[in-house]
């Protein structure tokens, strides 16, 4: 028989300001607000089986305070270790059909944990600066989600994670920004 076939498309708006405070010449402090907004569009299509599509969004809301401290300077460069807590609640809608046909949301789900990750700044001049991070590449976290049945039920789940993360080496948890400094 013909394979089950996905195919889906993500798209997703995230915001992250960050505002910090430098203490002395190798130690600041700072604060991360992220809104991330995301949808994922699927089709399904499986054999004998009429074609499903479904349309999950979620948006997250995170606080993550840091602790920086500048390791090695190059001139204008900075590398740097940023530890800290990360604290998220997600929401997730329309996540699927109940048993009835009826779309149901996922109840909010809450991430709390700790990171470390290295990063580099480039000081153009006294006031701007350009910054690299590796996000999340050693984490210690626990998460906690509410994921319904198809009855509707919610079925509570929580899970503790630690590691180091190989997605580190992606491009994808490499954040680029710009810092004004006052």
């Amino acid at each position: 028989g013909t394979p089950a076939t996905e195919e889906y498309t993500t798209k997703a708006f995230v915001i992250q300001p960050e505002i910090g405070y430098k203490m002395d010449d190798k130690m600041s402090v700072g604060l991360v607000i992220s809104y991330v907004t995301a949808s994922k569009e699927a089709e399904y299509v499986g054999p004998g089986t009429a074609p499903s599509y479904t349309k999950p969004s979620s948006t997250t809301i995170g606080l993550r305070p840091y602790l920086r401290y500048q390791v090695l300077t190059f001139g204008k460069a900075n590398i740097f270790v940023d530890g800290g807590l990360n604290f998220a609640i997600s929401k997730e809608k329309e996540v699927g059909l109940d048993a009835n046909g009826k779309a149901y949301d996922n109840k909010p789900a809450m991430d709390l944990g700790l990171f470390v990750q290295p990063g580099i700044a480039f000081d153009i001049n006294e006031k701007w600066s350009i910054v690299a991070k590796l996000e999340d590449m050693f984490t210690f976290g626990y998460s906690k989600n509410a994921v319904p049945d198809l009855d509707g039920a919610p079925d509570a789940s929580s899970n503790l994670n630690f590691g180091l993360s190989t997605g580190g080496f992606q491009l994808g948890s490499l954040r680029f920004g710009v810092y004004y400094n006052f």
